[in-house]
């Protein structure tokens, strides 16, 4: 069972979504097969790398008109709603697999976006902004027990 913060956590980034949707021309959410598509394109390790985006910008007209990198941006989406936050993506805390930022390390057209929910609005950095902006920054491992055999 997912707990509580996991939970809560999911409800904002569908509201980020939303929100993008709205105010980004061309944000779109990926399915699987067109999430592949625009791995081989960029020739990035399905496998490893398939959970390390939220969204896609198109520079297209139409999903259909994808043909090279030129015409998409990867977009991986932070949500907040800190009422201490008043100007994104300043005083911003966040999580971020190791996964997201070596392939916002690596990929050109990859973006953080970062949606404040009660302010609706959003920000798109690249990774030098990025960088720019770190105040500090730690490692968390994630550990998953495995199951009892019976």
């Amino acid at each position: 069972m997912l707990r509580a913060k996991n939970i809560q956590n999911l409800k904002t980034e569908k509201e980020g979504i939303t929100i993008l949707r709205s105010l980004l021309e061309g944000f779109m959410v990926p399915d699987t097969n067109q999430r592949r598509f625009l791995y081989e394109i960029l020739n990035i390790d399905y496998k490893k790398y398939s959970r390390s985006i939220d969204g896609v910008i198109l520079h297209v007209s139409s999903f259909q008109e994808v043909s090279s990198a030129k015409d998409f941006t990867l977009v991986e989406i932070k949500t907040t709603n800190a009422s201490g936050v008043k100007e994104l993506p300043y005083g911003v805390f966040f999580g971020f697999t190791k996964n997201e930022e070596d392939l916002f390390k690596t990929v050109d057209n990859y973006r953080l976006c970062i949606v404040h929910t009660s302010l609706n609005k959003y920000v798109l950095l690249t990774y030098k902004e990025y960088e720019d902006l770190i105040q500090n920054k730690r490692i968390q491992y994630q550990i998953n027990f495995k199951s009892k055999k019976e």
